[in-house]
Formats: structure tokens, C-alpha cells, sequence
């Protein structure tokens, strides 16, 4: 690690094949105050934190470079303005991330607003690091999410996405993260690596029209916490998306939409999650048949019980009860 005569500290670990480079600095001038800080993985890769507050509200002009750019808003409101005929003002709020692509050469104008401390995280890639790690990676995106993302760029490209907690929990960690020691900068490399396969498993299921906006309210939020507590307190069997929409006041496509996006699950994938844990806890009890476990958890058949439980395990409740260190052993 080296401090520079600026106040600035850079971090560098050299390695066979590449080379890690970690920055921090403050800064404070009559128009704005805070800090940022950058780790770069390669020259086609890295990472910008900032916290910073302005003095009086303008707009700044931003010129694109190409870059694919996932940005998480912490705190704070961005509003960018494309200078294209057509296009929206695009607004991310806390919580929210924004996937966006910006053709090189093209301008966008950035709202700063006065005295409103801003938090972001934003991750800078061009599409040869998707490569590297993912392969062809478009071939699993929506399609056009896929043209937006290409090699060779298409336009302006953009998608507002709620975060949901795993993804906040990992962003928050690497905006936080130090960069005293190399080992503080692997472990910025891995979690950035896990953010991505994040993003990615949220791209696959992302809507085909790029400008969709996954949008969530505190009211929406509320409700859609409720319908969690609902689920976690009956879900042997669990209700339908209809009864549970009609329960917590949100209509049935908003409940699906934003029940995946903030908590990274389908409805019927965290239902059938409890069901299958408490079924675990169920077989455990010797005297407990599978006839009995299937009945307690709501299931008409024994033999529906079965094939939900060997195709969530792998393995027959029949196998787990005699052995429940059984699934410790193929983990």
C-alpha cells in the first residue's frame, strides 16, 4: 500500500499473469465533498465506489465510452437525461439497479442534486470480460437484452431492476470493502465475480423490452413482505397467487414481479422451499410415516409427495429417513 502526497492510497498485487490495483481517495472543493474509491481487475474491468455530496444542483454532461455498466444506487437518486429523440429521463432510486450501455461518443446529461448525499457502486466492464468469464454469454439472455449487451453495441441500452437482499447484502460488502492488503483485493475480485453471476441469473429472466422499469414503492415493499410472512405461516399447503394477492392488496402480476425481484425467488419456489425443509424435519421423527409427512404438508397423495421430495433432494423420503446424513454426504 502507498499514500500519496494528494491524501490518496493505492494498493497494487502483482500476480504471473495480471495485476490487481486498488484506489481510495477524499476530495473536497467549493462544489463537492466525499470520497471514491477504484478496484481494477483488468483493462476491461473495474469497479467505482463513490459517496459524495454537492453544494448546489447542475447538470453534467456525460460523455459514453462503451462501456457496459451496472450500476447500484445506494443512497441517493441518479436521473439521466439521453439527448436522443423518444428516449425517457431515466431514474434510479435506492435499492434499484441499472444496467446501461452508452455508445461511445454520445452525451447524456446527469442531474446532481444539492445537498442529498449520493452512494453508489458501479461496476465497468466492456463485453470481452463477459466473455472471459461467461463464455457466449448472450446466447442465454432475452433477445433484447442480448442485442443491447452484444460485442458490437446496438444504441443506447437500458434496464431498471430491483435488487433483491443477496444481491444488496454482496453490493454493500464491496463498496465497503478496504484495499490495505492484497488479500483485501481478491477478495474484492471474488465478490465481484459472485455479483455478476447474480446479474446474469437476473438477465436470463429480465423482459424482453429494455426500457421495462422494475419498479417497487415503499407501499409495494410492504405488501410484499407481508406476502412472505403470509407464505412462511401457511404453506402446507401454500396459497394461490390469486388468494395471496387478494390477502396483501397487490394485484397478481405486480405480487409475481416483485416478489422475484426483491427476494430472488418465485412464489413457488420459496413455498416449495419451507414445505420441503419442514418435510425434512417431519421424516426425521421416527415415528412419523411418509403417508403422515405427506398428509401434514398438504399433499392429496403420497406418491405427489414423493416425486416433490426426489425432485427438490435428488433422493427418496424413504432414503432420507433412514439416513438423514444422506444429503450432507452429496453436498
Amino acid at each position: 500500500m502507498e499514500e500519496n502526497p494528494d491524501g490518496s492510497v493505492v494498493s497494487t498485487l502483482l500476480r504471473p499473469s495480471s495485476k490487481l490495483i486498488g484506489t481510495r481517495q477524499q476530495f473536497s472543493s467549493d462544489f463537492e465533498a466525499g470520497s471514491c474509491g477504484v478496484i481494477r481487475l483488468s483493462d476491461d474491468l473495474f469497479v467505482l465506489n463513490t459517496n459524495v455530496s454537492f453544494t448546489k444542483g447542475a447538470l453534467a454532461a456525460v460523455t459514453g465510452q462503451d462501456f457496459i455498466e451496472l450500476h447500484f444506487r445506494l443512497s441517493g437518486r441518479l436521473s439521466l437525461y439521453p439527448e436522443i429523440p423518444g428516449n425517457e429521463t431515466v431514474d434510479v432510486d435506492k435499492g434499484a439497479l441499472l444496467v446501461w450501455r452508452q455508445p461511445e461518443g454520445m452525451n447524456v446529461m446527469e442531474r446532481l442534486e444539492a445537498n442529498e448525499p449520493e452512494s453508489s457502486m458501479t461496476i465497468y466492464l466492456r463485453p470481452s470480460a463477459l466473455e472471459r468469464y461467461f463464455g457466449d454469454y448472450t446466447a442465454t439472455l432475452p433477445s433484447a437484452v442480448a442485442t443491447g449487451l452484444a460485442p458490437q453495441g446496438n444504441g443506447l441500452f437500458f434496464l431498471r431492476m430491483a435488487c433483491y437482499p443477496k444481491l444488496i447484502e454482496l453490493v454493500r460488502e464491496l463498496w465497503s470493502l478496504g484495499i490495505e492488503t492484497g488479500r483485501d483485493l481478491v477478495r474484492g475480485e471474488a465478490l465481484v465475480m459472485m455479483v455478476l453471476c447474480e446479474i446474469m441469473s437476473m438477465l436470463e429472466d429480465a423482459h424482453n423490452d429494455s426500457t421495462n422499469i422494475c419498479r417497487l414503492s415503499d407501499i409495494d415493499v410492504r405488501c410484499l413482505r407481508k406476502a412472505r410472512e403470509h407464505i412462511c405461516s401457511q404453506y402446507t399447503p401454500p396459497p394461490t397467487i390469486d388468494e395471496l394477492a387478494k390477502a396483501v392488496g397487490l394485484s397478481a402480476t405486480k405480487l409475481k414481479s416483485g416478489f422475484k425481484a426483491l427476494f430472488g425467488k418465485s412464489i413457488s419456489q420459496f413455498a416449495n422451499e419451507l414445505r420441503m425443509q419442514h418435510a425434512l424435519d417431519l421424516l426425521r421423527k421416527s415415528d412419523n410415516s411418509i403417508l403422515f409427512v405427506a398428509e401434514a404438508l398438504g399433499y392429496e397423495y403420497q406418491n405427489s409427495f414423493t416425486v416433490a421430495f426426489r425432485r427438490h433432494f435428488k433422493i427418496l423420503p424413504k432414503d432420507y429417513k433412514r439416513d438423514p446424513l444422506i444429503l450432507s454426504h452429496r453436498r
